[in-house]
């Protein structure tokens, strides 16, 4: 073999350069701020963003919704702070209104007409027949 055959094991392989690439954040299509899943929004009044936040975390919702169940409010804002506690609290009220405000749940828990009549219920007058 000859001495002058270099074979390039002697020579460094160029390695590509790493070049960071900026952290691309989803954008909330409601209000068009931008906002990172992994931390609070920082339009901190938007909600929007409150509610973008919560809505791609369901396990983090539950792990707050426990904390509440446990610890109660206290121990949310503690953990969270007062701000978050009057998003989280918004969130929850909102998707339990959309839950039980659904036909199908009204008809399965018997629920029948509008229950904006409360001052008729009070009465006794929502179609019950008095007989004299």
């Amino acid at each position: 073999m000859d001495e002058s055959t270099d074979l390039g094991a002697s020579k460094p392989i160029p390695q590509p350069a790493y070049k960071p690439q900026p952290t691309q954040h989803s954008i909330v299509k409601a209000c068009n701020h931008k906002i990172d899943l992994n931390h609070f929004p920082t339009h901190s009044n938007c909600w929007d963003c409150w509610q973008a936040f919560f809505s791609v975390s369901p396990e983090g919702v539950a792990s707050v919704h426990q904390l509440l169940l446990q610890g109660g409010t206290k121990a949310v804002i503690a953990m969270h702070g007062a701000k978050f506690v009057k998003f989280f609290g918004k969130f929850l009220q909102q998707k339990l209104l959309q839950e039980y405000a659904s036909p199908a749940v009204q008809a399965a828990s018997g629920i029948e007409g509008s229950i904006m009549d409360i001052k008729a219920e009070s009465e006794g007058t929502l179609g019950i027949r008095q007989e004299s």
